[in-house]
């Protein structure tokens, strides 16, 4: 029995369409790498956003107990408990740091200055 040559056309044809199956298998391999890498970042940005939550309430709170804390009338209760005299406005000063650039400003007064 003589062995039976393929025709060129037919190799051609199965060489074409391994190629296009080891294409379309590339391509659905790198959609669902693509689709996990979308999930990482959604899940990275998700905890950026949590922790930048966070930190606007911590600053709130840090702000507000600044703001309590520099009252002439916690001064004065403190003065009072130290048995030292009423302070006037011309005696206390408040240092602030500027929120934007880190420089350390002072303001004079009861008031604390501008804000």
């Amino acid at each position: 029995m003589a062995a039976r040559r393929k025709s060129p056309r037919r190799t051609a044809y199965r060489v074409a369409v391994a190629a296009g199956v080891v294409a379309l298998a590339g391509g659905m391999l790198r959609s669902v790498e693509r689709g996990s890498e979308a999930r990482q970042v959604s899940r990275r940005l998700s905890e950026i956003d949590r922790q930048t939550v966070e930190a606007r309430a911590r600053l709130t709170d840090a702000v507000r107990r600044v703001d309590s804390l520099s009252s002439r009338d916690r001064i004065l209760t403190a003065s009072r408990r130290l048995g030292l005299h009423p302070p006037s406005d011309a005696d206390i000063s408040f240092l602030r740091l500027q929120a934007e650039g880190g420089e350390v400003g002072a303001a004079s007064g009861a008031s604390g200055g501008e804000r």
